[in-house]
């Protein structure tokens, strides 16, 4: 990298440690307070329902025995270290692949952000408001160095960028300088892991940690730093820009800062899958709205989606994670239920063999002109063959739950009723959604972490 642009980098990368340094709850448009507080709870919906995944609950079991401290285990009811939390929560929260996501980034920021601001508060004494803010400085971090990166495509970015913005929401908490900022998020850099797309290809379930691995990083780094240890200098474009990806861009570090707040740019997700399948899936349920359609009826499908939709061709995925990236799997699935939800992973339908027959006759093809419409738009367009030489086709331009089409109250807060009740209860779910609702009027956390545990485990 040449001089001239280590100093475009430091000069980026100041302006956004400056921006963590200098928020304040107070500062923060209303707008975003409560879009802020509508992806806590959608976040922490995502947890509680991974919880319930036999190797998560393994896990939290694990952290909470071995590794006990302040911060509570959502979901689950044990107490762990912060770092364990948010290694636990960074796990669980993507399992189920519902978390809140953000296309221009090209990942999750959310996952980033949320557990590491609770956990944090919840072992120091921190208020709601507080929370918020550092949820925000947080997600501010993550989504803005996504945007930055352009990772090479064998790198899932689960595992990535994400380690700075559980730095920045931890860094928050420690009323540092621009320039310690600055330096914890150099040195939290060299904590983002290798992680390899075609673990989620094939359904190796490594991949759901690495969003809690390196929230358990980031975390780390900001207690490292305060211990004297340094990152490298232009270190984001070293492991983002080189090592991970094709490119850096640091210009996207700060513009808009304060302005345009990246928040407002995340989309929800209504189903259990990949994004990269939610196009297609909006389509499939559009057309299964026009008439009944029979798997047996049907001679093929043909999806033309954009290039990264288009990779995810696997016909017949041996594991739900696997299901989850698999175009063929979720579309069959889709067809078969009227819905997309966590049950369409559970191993009855997987290896049921009529949707497994009708996932082999679906191709999935890149459309270039599609292609070239991301990010802003991730089209899909989904053609029915049938036998009898009938012809269903549906084309969408983006999918349920982007900026565009967002979900409503209604629907958002069933899917949070979805994710949860099964492990709290209607009643405690009830009030944990209003709760979450009003976290900024809190004044710890204390009260809002008891109720997001099995009411059996609440001391």
């Amino acid at each position: 990298m040449s001089l001239s642009l280590k100093n475009l980098m430091k000069s980026q990368l100041h302006q956004l440690a400056q921006f963590v340094t200098n928020l304040t709850f107070d500062a923060l448009p209303e707008e975003v307070v409560d879009r802020a507080q509508w992806v806590m709870r959608d976040t922490i919906a995502a947890i509680i329902g991974g919880m319930r995944e036999p190797e998560v609950l393994a896990l939290a079991n694990y952290a909470s025995q071995q590794q006990p401290g302040q911060a509570t285990l959502f979901g689950h009811g044990g107490k762990t270290e912060a770092e364990w939390a948010v290694f636990v929560h960074g796990t669980a929260g993507t399992t189920l692949e519902m978390d809140e996501g953000h296309a221009f980034a090209r990942g999750h920021a959310a996952i980033h952000a949320v557990s590491p601001a609770l956990a944090v508060a919840e072992t120091y004494g921190y208020s709601g408001a507080e929370v918020i803010t550092a949820f925000i400085a947080g997600y501010e971090v993550a989504a803005r160095a996504g945007i930055a990166s352009r990772l090479r495509s064998i790198v899932h970015p689960f595992g990535t960028w994400g380690v700075l913005g559980a730095a920045a929401a931890a860094a928050w908490y420690k009323d540092l300088s621009a320039e310690d900022t600055a330096g914890v998020l150099e040195l939290a850099a060299s904590y983002a892991i290798a992680p390899s797309f075609a673990t989620a290809y094939q359904g190796a379930n490594v991949r759901n940690t690495f969003a809690g691995s390196v929230n358990r990083s980031g975390l780390q780094a900001s207690q490292l730093y305060a211990l004297g240890f340094r990152g490298e200098k232009g270190a984001l474009d070293s492991v983002f820009g080189e090592i991970l990806g094709n490119s850096f861009n640091a210009s996207a570090l700060a513009d808009g800062l304060g302005e345009r707040y990246e928040i407002m740019r995340g989309y929800f997700k209504p189903y259990s899958s990949c994004r990269y399948t939610h196009a297609a899936v909006d389509a499939v349920l559009a057309l299964k709205g026009q008439e009944e359609i029979n798997l047996a009826d049907i001679d093929a499908i043909e999806v033309a989606t954009y290039d990264i939709a288009a990779n995810l061709n696997e016909p017949s995925p041996q594991t739900p994670l696997a299901g989850r990236f698999s175009m063929p799997y979720v579309v069959a699935a889709s067809l078969a239920t009227g819905g997309a939800g966590p049950e369409i992973f559970r191993p009855a339908l997987m290896e049921d063999e009529l949707v497994r027959a009708t996932a082999a006759r679906v191709q999935v093809n890149e459309d270039a002109a599609f292609t070239a419409l991301t990010p802003a738009r991730r089209p899909a367009q989904v053609v029915i063959r049938f036998k009898d030489g009938r012809r269903l086709e549906k084309t969408v331009m983006g999918s349920k739950g982007d900026p565009d089409q967002p979900m409503t109250a209604v629907e958002l807060e069933d899917k949070f009723k979805h994710l949860v009740e099964g492990v709290l209860g209607q009643s405690r779910t009830k009030l944990a959604w209003q709760t979450l609702g009003q976290l900024a009027n809190q004044p710890s956390l204390e009260n809002v972490a008891a109720l997001l545990v099995p009411e059996n485990d609440h001391g």
